[in-house]
């Protein structure tokens, strides 16, 4: 554990320095960074832009001083958000700052996945677009790619326009922070975020592949085979979510599909850990409560297969909510077995415990509550995935215990009455 924490704190490095921002963001349309160092630190532009609703505005009709119906909004926030619920995440519209900087500079701009689309311009210059922006389904393209793009600021004025539509999601416009920052920095960032999603991918394929040659050439437990499943789900979802490091590498993969994977791994990976779970608490878990679980997902799972994004996106808050019942219970689960005090079971639920907390985490960040960090998750996730491995390896006598008074949880103390002897 002394390890995981040695990289978890180089992973906090990489975290957006919004400290020191805290009181610098954008007033009716204006943000003034002409103080801003960005050799120290990169700063979100957040604050109050103009915003458009049903307009597609070029940048041209902007500096031509042509009159729009104007607004201002607090961004990022979904549409959703910006109404209260009273209308729907579909529609089109534009958004338009002015940040001041001292010129010239080396920049970049980190941007997250729009829903669904969009087109991005600094100073007339069209630097980024993800999909096909349109007035209606039929017009419009969505996609979502992550990306950093540099650019060389001549001007002490960036004027950006950004062009977002949604036909495809229950959700519509931007949820995360858009970055500014010094382009090899945030360049860089960029590409710590990567090589750590890719080397999740990596070490939790070969993971399953491992785990399920001993499932089929050694012993058929089904732990093994659950845990296995379990690492094979989060490895595919963890190319398929967040950043969308796959789309990086085939950037015409069809959006639906994209999407399909990602909240189907999210459900099989739910399913998955009340199996592993049950199979190692057996008297700890309800087989009622195993099979209701396993249930609800599987219905979830059914809605995203058979219906479009656009449908099955609505119901995630009701998901999330379940996730968070079944997050409560796995606890449950683990704090019940520690009342049954079996020798070496502190390994197995530290590892779990880790898992809910990395879980939450990835929750709480969806919803807003707390900064995202690939490089946290990726990091936090192989350590927990491979910290679990050991410790089944253990538990079912592929490793050995060191001689000598060590505490391990074994097979017996798993699958036995759950008693122990009082001396």
């Amino acid at each position: 554990m002394k390890h995981f924490w040695k990289c978890l704190l180089l992973a906090l490095m990489f975290l957006p320095e919004v400290v020191d921002a805290q009181n610098i963001y954008a007033r009716k349309g204006f943000l003034d960074l002409r103080q801003w160092d960005f050799e120290q630190s990169h700063i979100p532009l957040n604050g109050e832009w103009e915003f458009y609703m049903s307009e597609l505005i070029a940048p041209n009709d902007f500096s031509n001083k042509v009159k729009f119906p104007q607004d201002y909004i607090d961004f990022p926030a979904t549409w959703n958000e910006l109404s209260r619920g009273r209308r729907p995440g579909d529609g089109y519209a534009t958004y338009h700052l002015k940040v001041l900087i001292k010129a010239p500079a080396s920049l970049a701009l980190e941007l997250p996945h729009f829903y669904s689309n969009y087109n991005l311009w600094i100073n007339a210059e069209l630097i980024a677009a993800n999909g096909q922006v349109g007035t209606t389904e039929k017009t419009s393209k969505p996609q979502w790619r992550p990306q950093t793009v540099s650019f060389n600021a001549t001007s002490d004025t960036l004027d950006i326009v950004i062009q977002a539509s949604n036909f495809h999601h229950a959700k519509g416009g931007v949820r995360e922070l858009l970055l500014l920052g010094d382009a090899r920095k945030l360049e860089f960032k960029k590409k710590v975020a990567s090589i750590s999603n890719l080397t999740e991918f990596g070490g939790l394929a070969v993971t399953t592949l491992f785990f399920v040659f001993l499932f089929l050439f050694s012993r058929p437990e089904r732990s093994l085979l659950y845990f296995a499943g379990l690492c094979l789900t989060w490895a595919i979802r963890s190319m398929f979510s967040n950043r969308y490091v796959a789309i990086s590498f085939f950037p015409d993969f069809p959006w639906e599909i994209c999407v399909k994977i990602e909240y189907i791994t999210l459900y099989l990976m739910m399913i998955m850990a009340i199996l592993f779970i049950a199979r190692l608490f057996k008297n700890e878990v309800n087989s009622a409560s195993k099979y209701l679980f396993c249930l609800f997902n599987s219905i979830f799972i059914l809605l995203t297969l058979f219906f479009t994004a656009s449908l099955y996106t609505q119901f995630l808050p009701v998901y999330l909510s379940f996730a968070a019942v079944l997050l409560v219970y796995v606890v449950y689960i683990l704090i019940r077995a520690l009342v049954y005090e079996r020798e070496g079971v502190w390994f197995m639920i530290s590892c779990m415990f880790l898992g809910v907390i990395m879980f939450s985490y990835d929750i709480v960040s969806y919803q807003g509550f707390a900064t995202f960090n690939p490089v946290i998750l990726s990091v936090g996730y192989f350590i927990m995935y491979m910290l679990m491995g050991v410790g089944l390896l253990f538990q079912l006598g592929y490793l050995k215990r060191p001689t000598g008074h060590v505490s391990v949880l074994t097979y017996e103390d798993l699958y036995g009455d759950g008693k122990k002897e009082k001396r």
